[in-house]
């Protein structure tokens, strides 16, 4: 269970960094929409933390999709 855990997480770092760049955010600017720390927001982003329900719902809505969207990106590069 724990390697599918890892590699769930490795991808989801990989889309949101995916979001993020896309949307034209900073670690830091994205940090701030959502209201943690860019420490914390840097560990989600290379794979160290991961984010609850509550967060996932404020990264979406910080980069303008819906939090479905970035369950089906993730899913979609897990598949990759």
């Amino acid at each position: 269970m724990e390697k599918d855990d890892n590699i769930t997480q490795r991808h989801f770092q990989y889309v949101l960094r995916r979001y993020r760049l896309a949307a034209g955010l900073t670690q830091e600017q994205l940090s701030e929409k959502i209201g943690v720390s860019s420490g914390f927001y840097s560990m989600m982003e290379i794979g160290r933390k991961w984010p609850n329900i509550n967060m996932l719902f404020k990264i979406a809505a910080a980069l303008g999709v819906r939090p479905g969207e970035l369950i089906d990106a993730l899913e979609a590069e897990a598949k990759r």
